[in-house]
């Protein structure tokens, strides 16, 4: 019997630590992926917590970028996508069932391809997309005080040694002051 799961390749979608990790203390968190999540999160994508304490994409269905309820989900940036062997099982293959993600409030500098297409500036505030782009980093905009920070540009968009446009950014946690800013 042949296997029916078809993760992307390994270069398609890539999140890389390009300074800042500690190897004995890395501040990454595993948890299982929601089973009802419709939007899979890649490689370098963003993802949170659901009350459950399940891996969803972005902040989850129904979720706006401002506080919710006085508290904003913590964004973690995808150390592998959903689709990977090592978070989802095909006939024959053993996984852990877990994803991982780095915690956006760690002292990184993070290289990723999971970013909705534009110019961005060194500085820039960094939040994630919603509906269409939601899971990839984004511009803040100018009232970034409606929206969670995960991250601040460090360096401009360039092709990495695949040929995909990466962008490396800093991840920082700031969130939303508005509460009333539901998207």
């Amino acid at each position: 019997m042949a296997g029916t799961h078809k993760p992307g390749q390994m270069f398609d979608h890539t999140q890389i630590e390009l300074s800042g990790r500690s190897l004995t203390y890395p501040l990454d968190f595993g948890a299982p992926v929601a089973p009802a999540e419709t939007v899979l999160v890649k490689q370098g994508g963003v993802c949170s917590l659901n009350a459950s304490g399940q891996m969803v994409t972005g902040l989850g269905d129904g979720v706006g970028r401002g506080a919710v309820d006085g508290w904003t989900p913590m964004a973690l940036i995808a150390i592998q996508g959903v689709e990977e062997f090592d978070v989802t099982s095909d006939y024959g293959n053993f996984s852990g069932g877990v994803q991982s993600g780095l915690v956006a409030s760690g002292g990184y500098e993070i290289e990723t391809t999971e970013f909705v297409a534009g110019t961005y500036l060194p500085n820039e505030p960094l939040t994630f997309g919603l509906t269409t782009n939601r899971g990839k980093v984004e511009h803040a905009g100018a009232k970034y005080s409606d929206v969670q920070v995960l991250g601040v540009v460090s360096r401009a968009v360039k092709a990495n040694e695949y040929d995909k446009d990466v962008l490396a950014f800093w991840s920082v946690f700031c969130p939303a002051v508005n509460s009333d800013t539901v998207s």
